[in-house]
């Protein structure tokens, strides 16, 4: 029987090899690179901003005028157009596609080993 101390121990390994992975590296790399953008950072801003707003005024009901609209989508193509955020988000997929493919390996892993004790 495995005990949490073991768990916990091979969890650490586990952060420790995808903190030494390149994608990792590289999400990391972009994040940093976003931080010391000034452009990028008021990009980001602008669009959290008026995207919540947008997602406030939905919420509550209220029509979302042509020119929000306009705006959010200029705010869109800004980032597109940005160096440093184009770069992180292409990161952040890689990363997302890493972080799935190894929820997906320990949840088959999980799967397999209570089907065979289930079996036993």
């Amino acid at each position: 029987m495995t005990d949490a101390v073991d768990v916990l121990s091979k969890a650490r390994l586990l952060g420790e090899a995808l903190a030494a992975h390149p994608r990792v590296q590289a999400m990391h790399a972009a994040q940093r690179s976003v931080q010391a953008d000034q452009a990028a950072q008021s990009l980001l801003k602008q669009y959290r901003e008026h995207a919540a707003a947008i997602r406030q005024r939905e919420a509550e009901g209220k029509p979302i005028e042509p020119a929000d609209k306009r705006k959010l989508a200029d705010l869109e193509s800004g980032m597109a157009g940005n160096e440093a955020l184009k770069r992180m988000m292409r990161a952040q997929a890689d990363y997302l596609d890493l972080m799935n493919q190894v929820h997906e390996t320990m949840d088959g892993a999980l799967a397999s080993k209570l089907q065979a004790d289930a079996k036993s």
